[in-house]
C-alpha cells in the first residue's frame, strides 16, 4: 500500500515539471531567432558589400589607362553595373578627378552608393524600412 502511495505522488510531481522545458523554449525561442536571423542579415549584407566593393575597385582600375574623360566615365560606370549584385538596387556612381585640369594627372576616386534589402523580418530592427543604405568609395592614382 504505501508503495502504491509514493508511486502516486512521484507521478504527480513528475506531471507538474512536465511543462517546464516547454516554458523554456518559449522564452527562449524569440531570442535564439532574432540573434539567427541577425547572423543571416549581417552576412547577407557583409557578403553584398564585399561584391560592390570589388566592383568598385575594378571599375577604378579600368578608369586608371583611360584617354578620355567622358569615354573613361562610361567604361568605369560600365564595369562598376555589370559587376554589382542584382540584390543592389539605386546604385548611383560618382567619379571625382583630382586634377580638373588634365585629368590623367591626378587620381580618380569612385563612390559608389546603393541600397540593399534585408532578407529576414526583424531586418528593420537594424536598418530602416529593413532597407540598408550603404556606401563604398576606391581611390588610385591615374596612370
Amino acid at each position: 500500500m504505501r508503495a502504491l502511495i509514493g508511486r502516486k505522488l512521484f507521478n504527480k510531481k513528475k506531471r507538474r515539471e512536465s511543462g517546464q522545458s516547454m516554458v523554456e523554449f518559449a522564452l527562449t525561442l524569440p531570442l535564439i531567432l532574432l540573434l539567427l536571423c541577425g547572423i543571416f542579415e549581417l552576412g547577407w549584407v557583409y557578403g553584398n558589400s564585399l561584391a560592390v566593393q570589388n566592383a568598385t575597385r575594378e571599375g577604378v582600375r579600368v578608369g586608371i589607362v583611360a584617354n578620355e574623360q567622358a569615354e573613361n566615365n562610361q567604361l568605369v560606370t560600365d564595369r562598376i553595373l555589370s559587376m554589382t549584385p542584382d540584390a543592389a538596387k539605386n546604385v548611383t556612381i560618382t567619379i571625382v578627378y583630382s586634377n580638373s585640369v588634365n585629368f590623367r594627372a591626378g587620381d580618380i576616386t569612385v563612390t559608389v552608393e546603393y541600397s540593399l534589402k534585408g532578407i529576414t523580418p526583424f531586418a528593420t530592427l537594424f536598418a530602416t524600412d529593413g532597407i540598408f543604405n550603404l556606401s563604398t568609395d576606391c581611390t588610385m592614382k591615374m596612370s
